[in-house]
């Protein structure tokens, strides 16, 4: 929902459509609905002003949007909740707007600006032990969901954490928990010379140095699965269908060259699919080649990462951080996915003399104070 480039496409393709280039959007009035606090745009290997620069306030857009504000907590609404559930529930709410809006804990010395170290209630967490990490995932896949797993149960359960290698690792331990046998599927990869290059790449990077190779965005070259294992979808076969990126899925059918899956998620849950192996390309400046890889646009996803977790409420929530979070709003995102204040449990692994009760928190709270400002 911020990122500007996005709704500047859509400005100029609503005013050619329309015929009207005088008009924001042609003339029509565009609905958006989000929350500052939370990520911002990827801009790989940018600045703070780089990133800001990509989100939809320093859009030329901006200044035609009216932004109101949310103020009512609808969980104190609902029927037949006690009198201590709704002080638990506003408790959590007010602290949790205050990290999201930077107002907690004591700025670090690295970057007193955007960045503070904060400390975690004690209720929430796991104290820190060699055997933290499997005492989270038993917290969040007790012996009944792993044993008798369903998408329902499934789809309100999740480890988030800040990097892809870490859910890699979280993802493994939990597939060898589950009671079952698993099929692992292996990618065909290869490269493409950029155009003009003339080296022989076939020499320079083999299949074998190849197959170790993981990027953002794309499956692993080893995709291991098992029914009923929950997996999410990383390109956008079907969107009509229900099929998007980051689509959450639980595996019903191993099969050599497809695989079947249920929709966890979102208008179609229920709803049984076939995913087939589609090559997947990855393109990167700094590398000497185009990658592509083809493979089944599946991951595993007992645990994702808390980018990806952005939009989707559970029921449990394991928080899971062998380093603080790296960028602006990912710690709020993550404590925010949690429907009520005991489903979540969190997980900090200390270095060298820090507080194992502290994590950091980075908040652009200059950009926030903005966009307040502009609040009707």
């Amino acid at each position: 929902m911020n990122d500007r480039r996005c709704f500047e496409t859509l400005d100029r393709s609503l005013q050619d459509l329309l015929d009207c280039q005088d008009k924001p959007f042609g003339g029509k009035s565009v609905l958006l609905g989000g929350d500052f606090r939370q990520t911002l745009p990827i801009v790989p290997g940018a600045s703070k002003s780089g990133i800001l620069a990509s989100s939809l306030p320093r859009s030329y857009l901006w200044n035609n949007f009216k932004v109101y504000m949310l103020t009512e907590n609808m969980q104190l609404q609902r029927p037949n909740i006690s009198t201590s559930e709704q002080n638990l529930i506003s408790t959590f709410s007010s602290w949790l707007v205050s990290v999201g809006d930077g107002n907690v804990g004591t700025p670090d010395i690295s970057d007193p600006q955007d960045m503070k170290v904060i400390r975690i209630p004690a209720q929430y967490l796991i104290p820190y032990t060699d055997n933290a990490l499997t005492e989270l995932i038993h917290f969040i896949y007790d012996n009944d969901t792993l044993h008798t797993p369903d998408a329902t149960t499934l789809s309100r359960k999740a480890i988030i954490c800040p990097k892809n290698d870490v859910v890699h690792e979280i993802n493994a331990m939990v597939i060898n928990m589950a009671p079952g046998t698993a099929t692992t599927y292996t990618s065909i990869d290869s490269v493409v010379p950029h155009p003009g290059d003339n080296t022989d790449i076939e020499v320079l990077y083999p299949v074998e140095y190849l197959n170790l190779l993981n990027f953002n965005g794309l499956p692993t070259h080893a995709l291991e699965l098992q029914v009923n294992s929950p997996v999410i979808l990383l390109r956008n076969p079907n969107p009509r269908g229900g099929l998007c990126n980051g689509t959450r899925l639980i595996v019903t059918q191993l099969l050599p060259a497809i695989v079947e899956v249920q929709i966890m998620t979102g208008k179609f849950i229920g709803r049984r699919v076939y995913i087939p192996k589609i090559s997947l390309t990855h393109k990167d400046k700094e590398l000497p080649f185009e990658f592509k890889r083809k493979q089944f646009p599946l991951r595993l996803c007992y645990a994702m990462t808390i980018n990806k977790s952005q939009g989707q409420s559970l029921d449990k929530i394991g928080i899971y951080l062998p380093n603080p979070v790296f960028t602006h709003g990912q710690l709020y995102v993550a404590l925010s996915r949690a429907i009520t204040p005991n489903s979540i449990k969190i997980v900090i692994v200390p270095h060298d003399n820090d507080d194992p009760a502290t994590t950091k928190n980075i908040v652009y709270s200059d950009f926030l104070k903005e966009i307040d400002s502009t609040a009707n």
